[in-house]
């Protein structure tokens, strides 16, 4: 009882309109530090819903970062919809283990330079960091990290085609600077 209970709370803040609350979406880019505010909230989500909310144990800890990922991507309430979940992914799995954060900055890293889209950073970082994880910190983990970084590809494959059709915008690199 108490794991649907988490995962019904998991839901319901996953659900909360950070974009709205932190008043990016008013400001929009009349204020700088409106979207670093939103995607602070939204890490913020993601890990107190794990910290929080699940309690120890892997499974509470599973289900509620699955479900703050997912309700974060597909909301309960609000107009926003088609939101990739990257933030509060991130903010949910280094509430799992903290060494998430700089494994899936590393393959965000090298999948971003190697070509040059951000949509490439991004699904590198996903599909790599169960993998990671269960080198580094034991397959337990890298299962725990699995249905997360399932809805971030899922969520990613209309940018990462964008970005394989040649429609996405790529930072290219410059010699000499």
């Amino acid at each position: 009882m108490r794991l649907l209970v988490a995962a019904i709370a998991a839901i319901l803040v996953g659900s909360l309109p950070t974009k709205r609350l932190t008043g990016a979406a008013v400001l929009g880019a009349a204020a700088p530090w409106a979207s670093g505010a939103a995607a602070l909230a939204d890490v913020l989500k993601g890990f107190l819903a794990v910290a929080v909310i699940a309690g120890p144990g892997p499974w509470a800890q599973t289900i509620c970062a699955t479900a703050v990922v997912a309700a974060h991507q597909w909301p309960l309430f609000g107009s926003e919809r088609g939101l990739r979940g990257t933030a509060v992914a991130l903010g949910a799995l280094t509430a799992v283990t903290p060494i998430a954060a700089p494994l899936w900055g590393v393959f965000w890293g090298l999948g971003f330079v190697a070509s040059g889209y951000p949509a490439a950073g991004f699904v590198g970082g996903a599909v790599m960091l169960p993998v990671a994880l269960g080198f580094v910190a034991g397959w337990p983990m890298a299962l725990m990290a699995l249905p997360v970084c399932a809805l971030l590809c899922e969520r990613l494959r209309q940018p990462l085609r964008e970005a394989l059709a040649g429609r996405a915008a790529k930072h290219h690199w410059r010699g000499g600077a």
